[in-house]
């Protein structure tokens, strides 16, 4: 099964990072790769993952939380072998180095110097799209507070024995000793918009259950029962404010819980008594406002990007990632 996720967010607490979990096979092997901008790591990594899907290796592809049509990562559990990008805002460095990660030096084909007025370029155009982005997770502060303003009800009895009864009723076999908690978000604040990734979900889970209000601390509740029967969990926190969940996965037995946010076909709604919540004007005005300025620091990046492509040295890039494809993949 190919799996897409993202292991960052921009959220109310600015860039939000899950990349200290990549990859989550035990004995993996990590590729870190370092360029700038323009310098081919999405497309490098992108050609891996289809050299592996060529050869009928499941892949799991990492997307760039601030544009979905990038890729930050890529693992092929099979090989045990990993590729990221290890450059800001997600800076990756091995723990080991040799031992469990190496690095992929894709500016080697970026021939320098610049050129002194695409050198003041590059830093007008870096300050510009960073102050963006402390803009943008600052609306996205303010609409997290805007959002959480008004106080949940704790779960009810009744909630726990109901949700305690679907996990009796569908995890058949509990395992020896508990599983491993793994965290991937399926769902981003891009310069797409609010991006959420339902075939995701829904690859790994047939039996999926929304809750129609109260859903963090429902899902809290949710993951407190898996956890006391030693399910295998996937969980995906919420982008806006990734300390809150926004879906509970157990994919061992296909079964699932999500947040009102999900739309979902075929999913069974948990009904909840709704809490008192402020009106919806001043949040969805706020988080326009943030993605706008995702928009805009997307714009330059493509700018920045465009600056640097003429130095680089792409024929000799692409029989770099031939060498590679063939050195980690065919091999």
């Amino acid at each position: 099964m190919n799996l897409n996720y993202f292991l960052g967010a921009n959220s109310c607490r600015g860039f939000y990072s899950l990349y200290g979990s990549f990859p989550p096979g035990e004995g993996s092997f990590l590729h870190i790769i370092k360029g700038g901008p323009g310098n081919g790591k999405s497309g490098f990594m992108r050609r891996l993952a289809a050299a592996a899907e060529e050869k009928g290796l499941e892949v799991e592809t990492v997307l760039c939380s601030g544009d979905p049509d990038s890729l930050d990562g890529v693992y092929i559990p099979a090989l045990r072998q990993a590729w990221c990008d290890g450059t800001a805002p997600h800076v990756t460095e091995p723990a080991a180095f040799a031992v469990d990660a190496d690095y992929v030096n894709l500016g080697a084909f970026c021939h320098l110097p610049l050129s002194s007025p695409d050198g003041e370029q590059i830093q007008g155009l870096n300050r510009a799209y960073k102050a963006l982005y402390r803009q943008a997770y600052a609306l996205l502060s303010a609409a997290a507070s805007v959002r959480d303003a008004a106080p949940e009800e704790s779960p009810t009895a009744w909630l726990s024995g109901y949700v305690g009864g679907i996990l009796d009723r569908e995890l058949h076999q509990v395992p020896a000793k508990p599983q491993p908690v793994l965290r991937r978000f399926f769902s981003a604040i891009s310069c797409q918009g609010y991006v959420h990734l339902n075939e995701e979900i829904e690859k790994l889970c047939k039996l999926i259950y929304a809750f129609d209000a109260n859903a963090p601390t429902a899902l809290e509740l949710v993951l407190r029962e898996a956890q006391a029967r030693g399910a295998r969990l996937i969980l995906s926190p919420d982008p806006l404010d990734p300390v809150r969940l926004s879906a509970v996965l157990l994919p061992d037995c296909g079964l699932a819980f999500v947040d009102p946010g999900w739309e979902l076909p075929g999913c069974q709604h948990i009904q909840l008594k709704p809490a008192p919540s402020p009106s919806p004007a001043p949040f969805a005005a706020l988080m326009e406002q943030a993605l706008e300025k995702l928009r805009q620091a997307k714009a330059l990046h493509d700018q920045l990007e465009a600056v640097y492509k003429p130095y680089m040295d792409f024929p000799a890039l692409d029989a770099f990632t031939v060498q590679q494809i063939e050195a980690h993949i065919l091999s």
